[in-house]
């Protein structure tokens, strides 16, 4: 790891959103980022159903440490969120972003959010990049 990723590790675990919520960082790199939570009983719905918030929270986290993953700032600028399976108390949710295409000032992202290998929710979304870079890249 060099310090440039070193410092971007930094910068992406200091999200307070990210935090408030218990959301992990389990790994990243160029164009990827994979995160995880547990599911508590303050993260329900009236249904006992992980809230809807919650799961996209986590993908939304994943989506924007994985098209950030390049260095250079990158604001979300469009998001579609599918809900095929509600998450349970105590279930860990991971999900996985992946860049799909990037042309340099746009790209797309899929998220897949699972608990156990069961797929709970798909994310797509859509990032403009802006000129700056948020850390010197190498």
């Amino acid at each position: 790891m060099n310090e440039t990723t070193t410092t971007m590790t930094e910068i992406f675990k200091r999200d307070p959103f990210a935090q408030k919520l218990n959301i992990e960082l389990i790994d990243w790199g160029k164009g990827y980022a994979k995160t995880a939570l547990t599911i508590m009983e303050d993260m329900l719905n009236f249904h006992d159903a992980a809230h809807g918030g919650l799961i996209f929270s986590l993908a939304d986290y994943a989506f924007a440490v994985a098209s950030n993953s390049h260095g250079q700032v990158a604001v979300g600028i469009s998001t579609n969120m599918s809900y095929v399976a509600a998450g349970k108390l105590g279930e860990r949710l991971i999900c996985t972003a992946t860049e799909i295409n990037n042309n340099g000032r746009l790209a797309i992202y899929e998220m897949e959010v699972k608990a156990n290998g069961e797929l709970k929710a798909r994310m797509e979304g859509m990032v403009y990049r802006k000129r700056e870079n948020f850390v010197e890249t190498s």
